[in-house]
């Protein structure tokens, strides 16, 4: 069987309030599945390149990225047709925006805190994640500065 080879990046997105984290996670479909933002990489863009541009695509918000998280790599069947993708995650700090700015390819983008987050995502690569971001910001904790305001989009309450 042939196999398509797909390469795609994206991002755990965080902000810093007091000693509290949280996270952007994006939900399609009833009931509600969450994971991370991700996407193709374009032709002549690089894979830090993609993971901004899909974070501000699928949450409506700006972020900047911090470090390299993980690369993930599953195959899927998509059209009678087997693909293997390999996404790049990246950590990436919050810097502006808000999440009811989000584009049609999510149903909704919205902040968890770090514990809810892992238990929210659906996948168990996504939630290995999280795992790898919290141990990233006990060690730098000043690499990531207290966000001054965080807008929410209307009724957001996590």
């Amino acid at each position: 069987m042939r196999i398509k080879f797909e390469t795609s990046a994206g991002g755990l997105v965080v902000r810093r309030q007091g000693q509290a984290y949280s996270c952007l996670l994006i939900g399609r479909g009833m009931p509600r599945v969450w994971s991370l933002p991700k996407g193709h990489v374009e032709a002549r863009e690089t894979l830090e390149q993609a993971a901004i541009r899909e974070v501000r695509e699928e949450t409506g918000c700006w972020a900047e990225i911090i470090v390299k998280l993980s690369e993930i790599s599953y195959y899927f069947f998509q059209n009678r047709s087997k693909h293997k993708k390999a996404v790049t995650f990246y950590l990436m700090r919050y810097l502006s925006g808000n999440t009811a700015n989000h584009d049609h390819e999510v149903d909704e983008a919205a902040w968890f805190p770090l514990p809810a987050a892992k238990r929210a995502l659906k996948y168990v690569n996504e939630k290995r994640l999280v795992e790898l971001a919290l141990e990233y910001i006990e060690q730098e904790q000043p690499l990531i500065p207290e966000s001054i305001a965080v807008p929410q989009a209307a009724g957001e309450q996590r």
